[in-house]
Formats: C-alpha cells, sequence, structure tokens
C-alpha cells in the first residue's frame, strides 16, 4: 500500500537549529559540570541573584533595632547627650529652653538672679524678683520647689514663706533662697503664691570641679569645755571645707563600708533637723542615698556639730558626697574611692 511522505520542512528552518558558531561554545567540560550540580541540588541562579524581599526587611528592622538600643542607651548614659537630644521630642524641649525671665502674655512677670558661683554640690543664693508692688503680695505665701530635668529629682528650693514688707523694692517684691543643687543641668524651678502658680524659670547648673577635697586641721573650740578636752589630744586633720563641713578620713574602698566622724560649722538654726546624706559619681547623675540621721549642735574637735556615721560607696573613682539638713543642701566633699 502506498504511503504519502510527510513534507520535509524548509531549508531556513533547519538552519535556525544549526548552532550560529563556528566552534562549539558549550563544551563538555561545562555540561558535566551542571549535571553535578544539579545532582547535588545547588543550581545557582546568577551572581545578580536579587535577595528576597522579606528578608531584606528582617535585615533592615534587626539592623534599625540594634542602632535604636546602642541610642538609647547612650542616650542614658549621657546627661550632656540628655540635654543636647530631648527624648520626648521638640516640643517638650522648648519647656526646658533655659530662662531666667518669665513672661506672661507678654510681660515680664518674674526674674531670676542666682549667686555668680552657682554650681553643682555648692549654695550659691539667689534672687527672685516677682514684678508685682508689695501691696499685691504682703500676707501671702510663696514657695518654690525644683525638678531635675534628666532624673526627675525634686526638691524644695525654699519652704513655704510668707511674702512682708521688708521685701519690698521700688516696684516689685524680692525674695531670696540658698539655690543648692545636688547635680548639673536643666532645673526648672516653679514658684507658687498662695499655692497658685505665678511662674517659672529654667536654668542649666553648670558642673562643680571634681579636684578632691583638701585636707585641714580644725580649729580650737571657743567652749572652755570642749578646748579643755581637745588640749589633751593632738589638733584634728580633716576632709572637706574649713570651717563649714568636714570629716575624719580614714580612706574610701569601694563596697566597704566605714565609721566616719562627721563635722559641721554654723548658727544652731542651720544645723538642728534631719540630716540626709546622698552622693554621685562623676560623669554620672544617679544619686544615691548614703546615711540618714539627725543633727543637733554638740561642739567637738573645734566645730559647732558633729555626727558619727557608716558610709559605703559602690564603686571606684571620683564622688561628691553631698549633706542636706532639713531638704536644704548644706554643703558636699568630692572623696576619690579606690579598688578594693
Amino acid at each position: 500500500m502506498k504511503t504519502e511522505q510527510e513534507p520535509q520542512p524548509p531549508d531556513w528552518i533547519q538552519e535556525l537549529a544549526s548552532s550560529p558558531f563556528n566552534e562549539p561554545m558549550f563544551t563538555e567540560k561545562m555540561k558535566s559540570r551542571v549535571l553535578n550540580s544539579a545532582a547535588n541540588g545547588s543550581v545557582k541562579k546568577g551572581r545578580n541573584k536579587r535577595r528576597s524581599p522579606t528578608r531584606l526587611r528582617v535585615i533592615s528592622a534587626c539592623a534599625f533595632m540594634i542602632l535604636l538600643l546602642v541610642a538609647v542607651w547612650g542616650w542614658r548614659e549621657s546627661p550632656a547627650l540628655q540635654r543636647m537630644i530631648p527624648i520626648q521630642g521638640w516640643g517638650y524641649a522648648a519647656k526646658w529652653t533655659p530662662r531666667s525671665v518669665y513672661t506672661d502674655d507678654g510681660v515680664d512677670k518674674l526674674q531670676a538672679f542666682p549667686g555668680g558661683d552657682a554650681a553643682a554640690g555648692s549654695p550659691a543664693g539667689a534672687w527672685w524678683n516677682l514684678l508685682t508692688p508689695i501691696q499685691a503680695l504682703e500676707g501671702k505665701t510663696i514657695r518654690i520647689t525644683a525638678v531635675h530635668r534628666d532624673t526627675g529629682t525634686t526638691l524644695e528650693e525654699l519652704a513655704e514663706t510668707m511674702i512682708t514688707s521688708d521685701m519690698a523694692y521700688d516696684n516689685f517684691t524680692r525674695v531670696s533662697s540658698r539655690f543648692a543643687l545636688p547635680l548639673s543641668g536643666l532645673w526648672r524651678f516653679d514658684v507658687m503664691v498662695d499655692q497658685e502658680k505665678y511662674g517659672d524659670i529654667v536654668i542649666d547648673v553648670p558642673d562643680s570641679s571634681w579636684e578632691p577635697s583638701p585636707s585641714f586641721v580644725s580649729a580650737a573650740s571657743e567652749d572652755p569645755v570642749e578646748s579643755m578636752l581637745s588640749s589633751q589630744f593632738p589638733p584634728t586633720e580633716m576632709t572637706g571645707i574649713k570651717g563649714h563641713l568636714g570629716f575624719i578620713d580614714p580612706g574610701f574602698i569601694a563596697g566597704h563600708p566605714n565609721k566616719y566622724m562627721w563635722h559641721f560649722w554654723g548658727s544652731k538654726e542651720e544645723l538642728t533637723g534631719d540630716l540626709v546624706i546622698t552622693a554621685v559619681k562623676q560623669n554620672s547623675s544617679k544619686l544615691i542615698d548614703v546615711f540618714k540621721s539627725r543633727v543637733t549642735p554638740y561642739p567637738h574637735n573645734g566645730a559647732d556639730a558633729s555626727l558619727p556615721t557608716t558610709m559605703s560607696l559602690p564603686s571606684p573613682g571620683l564622688w561628691r558626697i553631698m549633706v542636706s539638713i532639713n531638704g536644704q543642701l548644706f554643703g558636699s566633699v568630692i572623696v576619690e574611692v579606690a579598688k578594693p
């Protein structure tokens, strides 16, 4: 039986099927490499393979979280950075912009003039000018509180005080306070008159020197009994501020408590009340409690009052030890704590 032959493809089809190169470009070695890779399941899709979008997002998120953690840690450990970059936002920062004048509806209402030697850890005194005539304020009370921006530490700058005629000036009323702050940085002072806000002031308090406090020898006591007793012993050497405060210093070793006899000079009113000793380490804004007691005038070693204490500081380095009596900073001493 005769069958029909299938039609032959045109010549140009056969030419397309042939290689355009004079020599084979896909060698036997290349074929073998591809077959081996396929057998091992490791065929690569090329050097320019794009990463998975999901994988890129995960890597980016992880990197961002690491940077965020580093930034937050740095902010917490650096008071200077805290002042430069307020974590609550720029609106919050505007409330903490340093200002010595409080204005209400374009009218100056309150002025503050800290002492020229104002610095952390040292009482310097301040004048607070209420730009209201005494006739409108006499008989009312004034109270000033302070809050530290970086730590939230709050203290009473001026206890509630009656405004009297001797505070009067030509067209304003002037009140004074001790202006004694334990920490450097931004402080906001809220002035209350008859328990209503009169105004607020923001002051950037500078840090004081971290040079260790010097030693001094106490002067002879004017009290005859104390003088007689003191004559039986040699002069007492102390660390601190001569004529103000100091303690007999056996030295500090980190984490090791020891006994320290404090001495104070001042009036009976200044040296009677609740005593609190706190401390802050250099380059830190963390206050720690060291000792609490009550002090009363008792002449000893030439001082107007003395008090035995037990103190311990947790780590080596420079520390500022601060003494407050009845909530008012009395003074401070810089000590160097040795390693155990």
